[in-house]
């Protein structure tokens, strides 16, 4: 008997040493999944779209394609909707696309935006149909840099008048991006307090903070952000849950905060039920004598 009793315990032991070996083995295969795979994780750019496509849809819809050269020397492909003829005042939204879009996504706001009497500038990110390069977090940053770059400076559009608008990963970069410029106004639209705080709470059994290189830590930028500030978020947002919306609009100096029942990460906030406040934004950023606050704030 007490042979059988010690092959049991020593058997049992032996399984749990292979169970325990088993997830280690689970947990380290995760992490080197994290790390080789982040960027198609967190920049999933659309395949099969060529700039020929891209150029063909900017004629269907009204708009310019232009060139542009990070400062790093990526080639970078954007688009212009210019603000109609009878709009002397220069002003411009800059937008900044989510992970999953490409520059003629946009097409519908730029409309909205050109007849709200603005200019519509949007970049494809480097990695992105049209644009070379492979993405990350400096290279966006330096992607939108370098349209700021053009719009402030070769387009000679006064920063005051230039509204920044980032939509889900692009938040992330206009946080930066609104931080080191401070541009007339910026708005963030179902974006993130960080990436880091998504993978955790997407791999709350990972080392997160270890393992990321694109970390997005809008949460600790935002604070900088001196100007006027449109945060939207939808309440069924399950992409990236609304706290993170709340978070922000807490953080940040000048904000202006308008949550949005039952919508989820997909449906467009700025073109939905947030419309009014968004063009009033763009029409402020175009107005002759444009106060220091948008109206209402």
């Amino acid at each position: 008997m007490t042979r059988v009793l010690r092959h049991t315990t020593t058997l049992v032991g032996a399984l749990a040493a292979g169970a325990a070996g088993l997830v280690g083995l689970a947990w380290g295969t995760a992490c080197v999944v994290l790390w080789w795979l982040q960027e198609a994780l967190i920049f999933p750019a659309p395949g099969g779209i060529d700039r020929s496509a891209l150029d063909q849809t900017a004629a269907e819809v009204g708009a310019e394609p232009f060139a542009l050269t990070a400062d790093d020397g990526v080639p970078l492909y954007a688009w212009r909707r210019a603000r109609p003829p009878t709009r002397s005042t220069p002003c411009a939204v800059l937008y900044l696309h989510g992970n999953g879009e490409t520059v003629a996504g946009s097409a519908r706001l730029g409309q909205a935006v050109s007849r709200a009497g603005c200019d519509f500038y949007v970049v494809a990110w480097r990695g992105y149909p049209g644009s070379g390069g492979r993405p990350s977090e400096d290279g966006l940053r330096r992607d939108a840099r370098a349209l700021w770059d053009h719009v402030t400076g070769t387009a000679g559009i006064p920063a005051e008048r230039v509204v920044v608008h980032g939509r889900s990963l692009g938040g992330g970069v206009a946080v930066q991006l609104a931080a080191a410029v401070q541009p007339g106004a910026v708005v963030l639209e179902s974006t993130f307090r960080s990436v880091r705080a998504i993978a955790a709470a997407s791999y709350p059994w990972l080392p997160v903070n270890a393992l990321l290189r694109h970390p997005f830590d809008s949460e600790a930028v935002a604070p900088r952000i001196e100007r006027p500030t449109l945060v939207l978020h939808g309440t069924a947002d399950h992409t990236i849950p609304v706290a993170h919306g709340r978070t922000l609009a807490d953080v940040l100096p000048r904000a202006r905060y308008c949550e949005i029942p039952d919508v989820d990460h997909d449906q467009s906030l700025a073109l939905g039920a947030a419309r009014d406040d968004y063009l009033g934004l763009v029409r402020w950023a175009g107005s002759p004598a444009p106060g220091p606050v948008p109206p209402g704030w």
